[in-house]
């Protein structure tokens, strides 16, 4: 059953905790809001986790998705947990009251939020960072700001390092040429072994086309190893997402693209 977030009572809100704090406890994360939670107009979206299958993410926002997109190409995190909540009330409202603010409430409702973490992640080494996603014109607004002013606190409590995005960072080329990879996050099982051998063709092919368009490129690699264009496309994919090549992330990284125009590069 979807949790509602009107008239929301405080023993409803207990209920969700445990239950949240259970499947944590057992490594069945569950988002604390699910995309099913919320009743909105706008976007909202669920991505399966390219690393772990079974794994969806929530989405409750293009600007979460974006920044979700990043954290899973960003290769210094390696666990990504959404719509995370400070279970422990009291500290919050504790908090609020030090910093002379008001805690926030549910809709029509005197019962105290759980306040959440549009992401946490884990970093290799183990120190974690909470995210918050905000438009950039509302991170200025003074609520908005405030409630920024306590997620900061509370993660800071936490020994976690906090940062806000906003979506002018997210809304970049960068951003829409990670979407362009995505697909080849995870390999089929029947590519695995396929790809040292792609990269040393297409790699000897790269010095020699440079101005050609990278589809050609592509294909030209898929006849020399005998397999379909769809899976050399796959695999140049891979090695983008595995940062084994690269190109400016601020060109649209498009199959009719020269590798001189994207500025691609392969890391030998």
């Amino acid at each position: 059953m979807g949790k509602t977030r009107v008239r929301t009572s405080a023993k409803l809100q207990r209920k969700w905790i445990s239950d949240f704090s259970e499947k944590e406890e057992r490594g069945e994360y569950e988002p604390f809001y699910r995309t099913q939670d919320v009743t909105s107009s706008g976007f909202k979206a669920r991505i399966p986790c390219p690393h772990n299958a079974g794994r969806v993410y929530h989405l409750l926002s293009q600007n979460e998705t974006n920044t979700l997109i990043q954290l899973l190409h960003d290769p210094l995190v390696i666990d990504i947990k959404e719509q995370y909540p400070v279970t422990d009330i009291a500290k919050s409202k504790a908090f609020a009251k030090a910093l002379e603010i008001k805690h926030p409430k549910h809709v029509w409702s005197a019962t105290d939020k759980a306040i959440t973490f549009d992401f946490v992640c884990t970093l290799v080494g183990g120190k974690k960072r909470a995210v918050s996603v905000k438009p950039k014109h509302l991170v200025e607004h003074k609520r908005t700001n405030e409630k920024l002013m306590l997620e900061k606190t509370l993660a800071e409590s936490l020994g976690w390092e906090y940062e806000i995005t906003t979506d002018e960072q997210k809304n970049s080329e960068a951003v829409r040429n990670i979407f362009r990879i995505l697909r080849g996050a995870n390999l089929p099982i029947e590519l695995v072994n396929e790809y040292t051998d792609f990269k040393d063709h297409f790699v000897r092919l790269l010095s020699k086309r440079t101005y050609h368009p990278l589809r050609n490129i592509v294909h030209e690699v898929a006849s020399i190893k005998g397999i379909d264009f769809i899976d050399s496309f796959t695999l140049m994919q891979h090695g983008f997402w595995i940062h084994d090549i690269y190109s400016d992330p601020e060109v649209a990284l498009l199959p009719e693209h020269s590798p001189y125009y994207l500025g691609l590069k392969v890391n030998a």
